[in-house]
């Protein structure tokens, strides 16, 4: 049932697709590739496409795959929810300091920031390595830090310090504090959690709690 469900929304969010204003959207957001057939959109590295006619997103390098609704979810809502004129402060803070979003910080740490931590506790060299491979940019902040484009206008950082005979592992994603110019709110927790996902998929490991 809980799939039936995310299913249906993604279909609602494809229907309001149909009726955005891309080009308008595009350079507002910096986004490249805008042109008059489908249209190119990267999320965390990976090239998709929204097709013109029907508004569905394909992966390029997979185009059998089905698009999660993690992802679909993302980038439906970069183009309805960005602000007029979006931009970035340069200013990374946790989830609880967003406005409008600390309501969510508890379920966020227990869901996501938690998982993340454990599953890489002692598996610093992974968690590093899994970065790379995804392109994220290395950061000099914590064991394991970078900083990863969800969209080329949306970065997002986590640092990660592993475990010690004293203390468990300690994981955080930073945010800008601009986000919500280009997305809803709700919206950036999925964004975060996607992240952690993906980091998980690329290195081999299994979501652990």
């Amino acid at each position: 049932m809980e799939q039936d469900n995310y299913k249906n929304v993604c279909e609602y969010w494809r229907l309001k697709a149909l009726e955005f204003d891309y080009e308008e959207r595009y350079a507002a957001l910096g986004l490249p590739g805008y042109n008059e057939n489908n249209l190119p959109i990267t999320y965390f590295g990976v090239n998709y496409e929204i097709n013109r006619v029907d508004a569905r997103i394909h992966n390029l390098e997979n185009p059998q795959e089905e698009v999660d609704f993690y992802t679909q979810s993302a980038i439906y809502h970069l183009f309805y929810f960005s602000k007029e004129a979006p931009r970035n402060s340069g200013n990374f803070i946790p989830l609880h300091e967003l406005r409008g979003a600390a309501p969510f910080s508890p379920a966020f740490k227990k869901s996501t920031l938690m998982p993340f931590a454990k599953t890489f506790e002692g598996k610093t060299e992974q968690l590093i390595e899994a970065a790379e491979k995804l392109g994220f940019e290395r950061l000099p902040n914590s064991d394991a830090g970078f900083q990863a484009m969800a969209f080329v206008c949306m970065p997002i950082r986590f640092l990660f310090w592993d475990g010690d005979d004293e203390l468990p592992a300690q994981a955080t994603i930073l945010f800008d504090e601009k986000i919500t110019d280009f997305t809803h709110e709700e919206t950036v927790i999925g964004i975060g959690g996607d992240l952690v996902n993906r980091l998980f998929s690329a290195a081999g490991l299994k979501r652990l709690i």
